[in-house]
């Protein structure tokens, strides 16, 4: 059980040096920042806090949490992170291969498919994918069709 402790004389010293030590991790981190892009080195939590020990005069530098922790120095890193962005874009993206009769075996498809697991699969996929999956699944069909037509005239024969 974690308690917290309320104190009504709240020491005013310890919000200044935590302002001064937050404005000092900004300065040093978009100067790390600003130097890293100079020599096209990529912005990474970890170049960041490499960069800022040769930058501080006392060789300290900030961690790599710093610049997750500080609102604002965390905005400047998003502004200037390739990766970052990388990141971002990439959650949502779902790789965009073309689909071929091989990679598509419909006769191994069981009727007994879970429809919303199915459903989830195929709202991944792009506009493009689906009609391609479509155009696909027809003619399987179409020549299946013919298979069984052709198959149940030569039956009477």
């Amino acid at each position: 059980m974690s308690q917290i402790f309320k104190s009504k004389n709240e020491p005013v010293w310890l919000k200044e040096s935590h302002q001064m030590r937050s404005n000092r991790s900004v300065q040093i981190g978009k100067q790390s920042i600003d130097q890293l892009i100079k020599n096209g080195n990529p912005i990474t939590y970890t170049t960041i806090a490499e960069q800022s020990k040769e930058i501080d005069p006392e060789g300290k530098g900030i961690h790599p949490n710093t610049i997750r922790t500080n609102s604002e120095l965390y905005e400047y890193y998003k502004q200037h992170s390739k990766t970052y962005k990388q990141k971002k874009n990439s959650k949502n993206t779902v790789f965009n291969h073309s689909i071929s009769r091989e990679d598509l075996e419909f006769s191994k498809i069981k009727p007994s498919r879970n429809p919303d697991n199915l459903r989830r699969k195929y709202m991944k996929l792009t506009k493009e994918e689906l009609v391609q999956r479509l155009i696909l699944a027809e003619e399987y069909i179409a020549e299946n069709n013919t298979k069984w037509v052709t198959s149940f005239f030569e039956s009477f024969k």
